[in-house]
């Protein structure tokens, strides 16, 4: 792949990756002046619904480098604050339900009502509860809260990464807002 050489191309990409579901991953190489037959590089990887798709780009320079890895992280940061919330369908202890991660109030777990009436939340954290994630990257989620309930498993009939990907995002925007961060 390369890049559009025509104006009309740019609005018509052949790949879309969300940047809310998108992480740095790799910038080289580390301070000081590029030495010869060093590329200057950065990774990226997506979460989508077949997995992770990872890309390598390549900088001219180090202040090439520096602005593109600087605006793809405030870029997911952005993206966080305007998006605020996502929900997506599960299952969870065998019932239809829906999770809702909220950028600014952390995770629900309500049942899907036949009648469309609102449920009342089975689980609602926090994202300072939040103690662990990780995912089989097949299609489980594992949310641990600590406490009496341990390990919340959820079903998310698909790949998790993207979730995974979008709670990364959502809590580096909280800490860099809170100035956490450099």
């Amino acid at each position: 792949d390369s890049m559009p050489r025509m104006r009309e191309a740019w609005f018509s990409p052949i790949h879309n990756y969300p940047l809310l579901a998108t992480r740095l991953v790799n910038s080289s190489p580390g301070m000081g002046s590029p030495r010869m037959g060093v590329e200057l590089s950065f990774a990226t990887r997506t979460g989508t619904k077949q997995g992770i798709d990872t890309h390598l780009f390549r900088a001219e320079t180090h202040r090439d480098l520096s602005q593109w890895t600087r605006l793809i992280v405030q870029g997911c940061h952005n993206s966080a604050e305007l998006i605020r919330e996502i929900t997506t369908s599960c299952t969870y202890k065998n019932q239809d339900c829906r999770l809702t991660i909220q950028y600014e109030n952390g995770f629900s777990i309500m049942a899907e009502s036949q009648d469309g009436a609102l449920a009342k939340p089975l689980v609602q954290y926090p994202y300072e509860r939040l103690r662990m994630s990780s995912d089989d990257g097949v299609r489980m989620l594992y949310l641990d809260f600590g406490g009496k309930e341990g390990e919340i498993q959820l079903d998310l009939h698909s790949c998790p990464k993207p979730i995974v990907f979008i709670i990364h995002s959502f809590l580096s925007a909280k800490i860099t807002r809170l100035g956490l961060v450099a």
